[in-house]
C-alpha cells in the first residue's frame, strides 16, 4: 500500500498461482479505495471495453468515448475499436479525469498481466498510462497490483519507457497453488482433445485442466515430467522407480541434487500431474496418472505457443 502511494506498481512473480493472493490483498486494499479487477489470461479481455467501463463507473462517462455497446454507433466503431494505437491516449484521458473528480485511488488488480488477453504492447502502455497520468498532489490514484506467471515473456512486451512508467516493486511469492482458474479460459489443442476422449476417472475436461497447466510450470518442471514420461512409455509400465528417475535427470542435467528433484516431484504432485508411492518391497515408485495420456506430455512442446 505505501509502495503504490509512492508511485511504485506491485508486481507479484513465483512459483504456482496468485489468483487467491491477489484477491485477498484486494480485499485488504477495499479499505483505502476502490478495487477493480482484470483478468488476463481471459483471451476474449476487451482492454478498450474496460476502460470505457472505467469512466462510466468513475468518471461519469465524461472521459473520452460514451459508447453504448448496443448502438449502432458502437457498431460503426469497430474498426476504432480494434485499432490499438488509441488505447493509450484514451487511458491518459480517463486517467486524468479520475484525479480530478476522485478523492479515494481506485486499485487495479491484473490477475497474470502477460496472460493472452493483454499479451501486446499496447495493452501494457495503456496500463502503465493510467498510474502515470492520475497523479493528484505528488502521488497516483490508479495504482496497480499484478501477478506474472512467466518473467521473460512479459519482459518481451515492455519497453524501457513502459518499465519506466510502472516501476515496478518486484515481490517473490511461491504459493505452489494449481492453476485453476486461469487455465478455464485457454484454448484447446489437439492434445485436450485427445484428452476428452481418455476415459479415466476423473471428472470430463479434467485432464484437459491439467495438460494447460504445463503453460505455467518452469520449463525444468515440464522436462522432468517429460522424462518420466518417456521413461514409462519405453518400458510399457505404469510406473517408474524413484532412482531410475533421478539418475535420469542427472544423466540429462534437469536436476543435481536430490532434494532439487523432490520439490519438482512435489509441486507436479501438487498440481496433480505426478504421484510417489511406495510398492510391495518398499521401493519408492514414481509415475504420471493413467488420465492423463502419455505421448500429449511428450508432444506438448510442439502445440506451445511462441512469445
Amino acid at each position: 500500500s505505501f509502495s503504490m502511494a509512492t508511485s511504485q506498481s506491485i508486481l507479484l512473480y513465483g512459483l504456482g498461482s496468485k489468483t487467491t493472493m491477489l484477491t485477498s490483498f484486494g480485499q485488504h486494499l477495499s479499505s483505502e479505495g476502490d478495487v477493480v479487477s482484470l483478468n488476463g489470461y481471459d483471451p476474449k479481455i476487451d482492454l478498450n471495453r474496460f476502460l470505457e467501463y472505467m469512466d462510466l463507473l468513475f468518471c461519469d462517462g465524461s472521459g473520452p468515448t460514451q459508447i453504448n455497446p448496443h448502438s449502432s454507433t458502437a457498431k460503426n466503431n469497430i474498426a476504432v475499436r480494434d485499432s490499438n494505437k488509441g488505447l493509450a491516449k484514451k487511458a491518459a484521458s480517463i486517467a486524468k479525469m479520475f484525479a480530478s473528480k476522485r478523492s479515494r485511488p481506485l486499485f487495479v488488480l491484473i490477475h497474470n498481466i502477460d496472460g493472452v488477453g493483454l499479451r501486446n504492447r499496447f495493452a501494457q502502455d495503456a496500463i502503465a498510462t493510467l498510474t502515470t497520468n492520475s497523479r493528484k498532489d505528488g502521488s497516483p490514484m490508479i495504482r496497480i497490483v499484478a501477478s506474472v506467471d512467466n518473467v521473460n515473456s512479459a519482459m518481451v512486451l515492455w519497453s524501457p519507457q513502459v518499465v519506466h512508467k510502472f516501476d515496478w516493486a518486484w515481490k517473490k511469492v511461491h504459493t505452489y497453488r494449481p492453476y485453476l482458474e486461469e487455465v478455464k479460459g485457454l484454448p484447446n489443442t489437439e492434445s485436450s482433445k485427445k484428452v476428452k476422449k481418455n476415459k479415466g476417472n476423473q471428472k470430463p475436461g479434467a485432464a484437459t485442466a491439467i495438460l494447460k497447466v504445463l503453460a505455467y510450470l518452469a520449463p525444468r518442471h515440464t522436462e522432468v515430467l517429460q522424462g518420466l514420461a518417456a521413461l514409462q512409455l519405453s518400458n510399457s509400465s505404469n510406473s517408474v522407480s524413484y532412482n531410475i528417475l533421478r539418475d535420469d535427470c542427472m544423466k540429462k542435467m534437469l536436476t543435481s541434487s536430490d532434494t532439487q528433484l523432490r520439490n519438482i516431484i512435489k509441486e507436479l504432485s501438487d498440481h496433480n500431474m505426478m504421484g510417489s508411492e511406495k510398492d510391495d518391497e518398499g521401493i519408492e515408485q514414481t509415475f504420471i496418472p493413467s488420465t492423463i495420456p502419455l505421448q500429449d506430455i511428450l508432444d506438448w512442446k510442439l502445440n506451445q505457443p511462441t512469445f
